[in-house]
């Protein structure tokens, strides 16, 4: 009877780092106020946006990334700009 092993693939941090960065700045709903921080393969995305599918999206392209053991996704909704947050003067 053979046995069956699980391969996990492990990354460095900084390669992570460096593919969930990549990816990120190439989708073009994700904007650039979303951050990356990788520690122990666990990926923590942090920053505002201005829609929740802004904050789905970004999730959503950084799962995929090889060596990602967890996701978190610390990203604030904040809304769109509101004409009243503008100084008229």
């Amino acid at each position: 009877m053979g046995s069956t092993t699980e391969r996990r693939v492990r990354r460095s941090d900084a390669d992570v780092f460096a593919a969930a960065r990549q990816r990120l700045d190439n989708c073009p709903t994700v904007p650039g106020t979303v951050r990356v921080h990788v520690e122990d393969g666990t990926v923590t995305l942090t920053g505002s946006v201005q829609h929740p599918s802004h904050r789905a999206d970004a999730e959503h392209t950084v799962r995929p990334v090889i060596g990602t053991r967890h996701l978190v996704n610390k990203i604030i909704v904040m809304g769109p700009p509101r004409a009243e947050d503008f100084d008229a003067s």
